[in-house]
């Protein structure tokens, strides 16, 4: 076939417009809450597994479960909030009842910082007001959680729980298990883990250490993959 009729057979390529997933305009710091606490929970489960007829250790691990779940939780607020500052994502539904201090408004008023400057003041600020209460019980992580995301958080996890737990057959039975560990770990903390008006400790074996901590992995995980979303279905949104 000669040049002159080779480029009659040439199609056109198509023009493929890649589907929006909000991926790319996700800010990578997003991820650092849920990386540093699978750190955590790696480290925990490596000290399970090295002591798992120890019982002071395996009380040890309980409170370490409570900590990598509250670390999660304040980093996961303050990362969003950063977010929801910086307009990359939609305010919670008790966005507007989250209070910062008049001082910090004076300092973005009256002296011209650049975005960064601003980020980091507000990144300080957050901190300070949330690193005095803890996220463990499921009220303060409703709370919380309200200022970052629009839709009940246990409603959206619960049918992945159930799923993988059977004994969680309910929002109650996921919100009481998260208590009744928040309790524990006081009793160990505070009191040693001593039975009421007793020398006795409660039981404690690693079965029921390791129950705990895949519940919290598995809640957290779902927790934060339902964040995430959120963040993607309105940077597509905004897109569109």
């Amino acid at each position: 076939m000669t040049n002159k009729y080779k480029n009659s057979f040439k199609r056109p390529k198509p023009s493929i417009k890649p589907r929006a997933t909000g991926l790319d305009l996700i800010d990578i710091s997003i991820n650092v809450p849920i990386d540093v606490f699978h750190a955590n929970t790696r480290k925990i489960r490596d000290l399970m597994l090295e002591n798992k007829k120890d019982e002071n250790i395996l009380r040890y691990c309980v409170i370490l479960i409570c900590g990598s779940m509250d670390k999660y939780m304040h980093d996961i607020v303050k990362t969003m909030l950063l977010q929801i500052f910086k307009g990359k994502a939609a305010a919670g539904k008790n966005f507007d009842n989250f209070m910062v201090p008049i001082s910090l408004l004076d300092k973005f008023d009256k002296i011209e910082f650049d975005p960064e400057e601003k980020e980091k003041i507000l990144s300080n600020t957050i901190y300070e007001l949330t690193s005095s209460f803890t996220m463990q019980k499921s009220y303060a992580i409703d709370r919380n959680l309200g200022y970052i995301i629009n839709f009940n958080m246990w409603k959206a996890i619960h049918p992945r729980m159930m799923m993988r737990f059977k004994d969680l057959t309910s929002v109650t039975g996921l919100k009481k298990f998260v208590d009744e560990l928040a309790d524990r770990r006081n009793i160990i903390a505070h009191e040693l883990d001593f039975q009421p008006n007793s020398s006795d400790k409660h039981p404690i074996d690693y079965d029921y250490v390791l129950h705990t901590i895949n519940v919290i992995q598995f809640m957290v995980e779902a927790i934060n993959y339902q964040i995430i979303e959120s963040v993607k279905n309105s940077q597509i949104k905004d897109t569109n």
